[in-house]
């Protein structure tokens, strides 16, 4: 099955580079890494997504769309290579189309400040260029759901795109996400409270906010670092007691701790902490019944609780 992409960086040649660029509209042949030659216009990107979706006995589509905003430090072939583990760790388990936004990112250890500007200076382009086009070409009779699932500094780049849609006329409330999952999530944990300017646009376009959490996470830990004085990142900690009763927390942590690392030198051993979810049976098992939503959150199969009452990965 193609790849369907929506790209803000930069071209050089055929290949993409670290910079801002202008946005396109990519479907990539299974087996290729995502190249400016994949460009298609919207109306066919559109029209080869919707194609995508089952179809009812009046011709109806439904199913789900899932939209990947990967995080920082992260090149276009990083990217290729999640939206294939994502696309293998739901298959089998839902039918699901996955749609990655691709903001960018540098591809180098620790470009973290400047990732953080340019996250928040395309983030609009997550609505504006994706989420919103694909909802106006669904009829009145689609069933088709959208979610998000945001890696990292994802977290940030669809916070922020969520607090300027709700600027914009073109953006504005009125439709909403599906489901929202984070995973590592590089945000201040302290603001998902009701009323908090930062989150309450974030929080008003979705459903449920489902948040993935490890406290073995050694490279939010960094993070913390680079903002001195902040409040602990929402991927390490979780969610705060008093979070609003439509967001969920999943505490990873004793999990994590059953997984090996790939490699045992230090900054393999950090990444690993930050990223072992892409390649995770029991975090995709869990995300499944997430997305599609079909059981309580009290429910999902594998959940169970750890001393503070968090819901926990099962393993």
């Amino acid at each position: 099955m193609a790849k369907f992409f929506v790209t803000v960086r930069s071209v050089d040649g055929d290949a993409f580079g670290t910079a801002l660029g202008a946005i396109r509209y990519l479907v990539v042949p299974d087996g290729e890494e995502p190249r400016p030659s994949h460009r298609v216009g919207l109306r066919d990107w559109i029209a080869r997504i919707m194609a995508s979706f089952q179809r009812d006995g009046k011709g109806s589509a439904f199913g789900d769309a899932l939209f990947f905003v990967h995080g920082y430090n992260t090149g276009a072939a990083d990217v290729d290579a999640a939206h294939r583990a994502i696309v293998a760790g739901l298959a089998g388990r839902m039918t699901v189309t996955v749609i990655s936004f691709d903001w960018p990112s540098a591809d180098e250890t620790f470009a973290y400040l400047p990732d953080l500007d340019i996250a928040k200076r395309t983030a609009i382009d997550l609505v504006n260029a994706a989420i919103k086009p694909l909802l106006a070409a669904q009829t009145q009779d689609c069933r088709v759901a959208i979610h998000a699932l945001c890696h990292s500094m994802g977290a940030y780049v669809l916070r922020e795109a969520l607090d300027h849609a709700d600027d914009g006329i073109k953006t504005g409330s009125g439709w909403t996400l599906n489901q929202l999952a984070l995973i590592g999530g590089d945000v201040d944990a302290d603001d998902f409270v009701a009323g908090n300017k930062d989150t309450e646009s974030m929080l008003g376009h979705a459903y449920r906010l489902t948040n993935y959490f490890n406290r073995h996470d050694e490279i939010l830990q960094i993070s913390n670092a680079k903002w001195v004085g902040v409040a602990p990142r929402l991927g390490r900690v979780g969610l705060p007691p008093n979070a609003p009763s439509k967001t969920v927390n999943v505490n990873c942590s004793a999990h994590f701790e059953t997984l090996t690392p790939p490699a045992p030198d230090p900054l393999s051993v950090a990444r690993f902490s930050h990223s072992w979810y892409f390649n995770d049976a029991h975090f995709y098992a869990d995300l499944a019944q997430t997305l599609i939503g079909a059981q309580d959150r009290l429910v999902v199969a594998g959940r169970g609780r750890d001393d503070e009452g968090n819901l926990t990965l099962g393993a």
